[in-house]
Order: C-alpha cells, then structure tokens, then sequence
C-alpha cells in the first residue's frame, strides 16, 4: 500500500538514509525522479543526483 500511495504523490518524496553526515537516496517517487531525470541508482548521495540549491534546501530536513 505504501508503495502506491508514494508513487503517487504530486510532490517530490526521496526516502534517504545519513550516513557520514551525507544523505543517500533510497527510493524517490515519480514526481522526484522526472524532476530530477534520474537515471542513478539508490544507494546514490543526493547531493549527485540533485542540482545544489535544491540539496541544500533540503538537508536540514
């Protein structure tokens, strides 16, 4: 069910995990993924795979 519902979100979800005081994407639902044309595999540090102000915005978080 859950995967249902994240990929259907309009807004932009990565689920990420910290290691290192660097955030890894895990999984990103649709709406992130055509953003942010990611081809990448999980795994990846975000700060890769998203342009910088919208890493930055997000980190604290």
């Amino acid at each position: 069910m859950f995967e249902f519902y994240f990929d259907q979100m309009n807004e932009l979800v990565f689920l990420a995990e910290v290691k290192n005081q660097h955030l890894y994407y895990k999984k990103m639902n649709k709406a992130a993924a055509k953003l942010v044309r990611c081809q990448g595999e999980a795994g990846m540090r975000l700060e890769s795979v998203l342009p910088e102000p919208v890493y930055h915005s997000l980190y604290p978080y």
